[in-house]
């Protein structure tokens, strides 16, 4: 990611969004550097059905 994870989370707050640290059901969007990983929360994630989506996707979501 191009911008700090503690940075990120609080637009993500401010915007009135609650990360989560892991992946679960509650989950609603994954945003990972590579939306093609294949690491182990985006694998979960794609069994849950949510979304991963880069970080162009989530400066969209933002407005910014």
């Amino acid at each position: 990611m191009s911008r700090d994870r503690d940075d990120i989370e609080a637009d993500l707050r401010a915007a009135g969004f609650i990360p989560h640290p892991a992946v679960t059901k509650a989950v609603r969007l994954l945003v990972a550097a590579d939306p093609d990983s294949l690491s182990g929360k985006a694998k979960k994630a794609r069994g849950y059905g949510i979304p991963v989506v880069g970080e162009g996707y989530l400066a969209k979501l933002l407005g910014n």
